[in-house]
């Protein structure tokens, strides 16, 4: 596996779909972002500038204007979304659980296509993530192995399983590239089931340990395949977060540390004791 942190100008034209803006949810600090379609073909840089919004949680993505786009519903039924001026939003179904954001573009012998999981919150779906990510949406696919639980998300130095499949089947020795809008870049390939391991890299800059940070930053993952005389590109979008060992770390150390302070008092004042006692008479 090879890693690098020169940012090329902008990802494999595969990556169709990618974030334009999260308006926060409630707890989240990430702000909306700006981005023009011609900006979708890489991962958006982290926002500068955080404040606290309130309300239902909203995507919005940059897409190519001449792609389609389906969402896929926990209950794997399907629904097309509308492209205007280049951007399509998603504010949820009333379902809890994942949902898929599928944008496909096909020209000549190339098929295009990008991938995106967001969870969604409602009533129950009665619905489980696996059956999301087990359902065939596009010829060639990266798929999240696992996919990260409710309340919880992709964190930077982690590695993450993911699994390529063409047509339904995995696809072996396979070379999967990760790059993210902080500027890292790192390659890997398939084992003969289909999965490969990719290390999120931790590349957010300025991390002063100790210090919560909440700042999120958008990834890709992305393949190639060429079958029957027909190539295909695909890319998996999502965001990664600032891991939190950066400031559950020092808090841990210090506690251990005073817990070792006071086992080392209550011994040494029960060994005194001890001294005292054998001294008497």
């Amino acid at each position: 596996m090879r890693q690098n942190h020169k940012h090329r100008a902008s990802l494999a034209a595969s990556c169709l779909l990618a974030a334009a803006g999260i308006p926060a949810a409630p707890g989240d600090t990430q702000p909306p972002e700006t981005a023009s379609a011609a900006a979708a073909a890489r991962p958006q840089a982290p926002a500068q500038h955080r404040h606290h919004r309130r309300g239902p949680r909203q995507l919005v993505l940059s897409i190519a204007d001449d792609a389609q786009v389906v969402l896929w519903k926990p209950d794997l039924s399907t629904q097309p979304l509308e492209i205007r001026q280049g951007k399509v939003g998603f504010k949820g179904t009333g379902v809890d659980n994942y949902h898929a954001l599928v944008a496909e573009r096909t020209g000549g012998t190339l098929t295009e296509v990008a991938i995106r999981y967001e969870y969604a919150r409602g009533k129950p779906s009665g619905h489980s993530s696996t059956e999301l990510t087990a359902a065939n949406k596009s010829a060639l696919e990266i798929v999240p192995d696992p996919i990260p639980r409710e309340h919880y998300h992709y964190h930077s130095d982690q590695s993450w399983g993911f699994i390529v499949r063409f047509q339904g089947q995995p696809v072996a020795n396979k070379q999967v590239m990760l790059e993210t809008a902080n500027g890292s870049r790192l390659e890997g390939s398939t084992a003969a089931d289909g999965r490969v391991s990719l290390h999120l890299p931790d590349d957010f800059p300025g991390i002063v340990e100790g210090t919560r940070d909440k700042r999120s930053a958008e990834f890709a993952v992305s393949t190639k395949h060429t079958e029957g005389g027909r190539s295909y590109q695909t890319t998996l979008n999502g965001a990664y977060r600032v891991n939190p060992q950066h400031w559950h770390s020092l808090g841990l150390g210090i506690m251990v540390a005073g817990i070792g302070m006071l086992t080392g008092g209550f011994i040494g004042r029960k060994g005194l004791g001890k001294k005292k006692q054998d001294k008497r008479p």
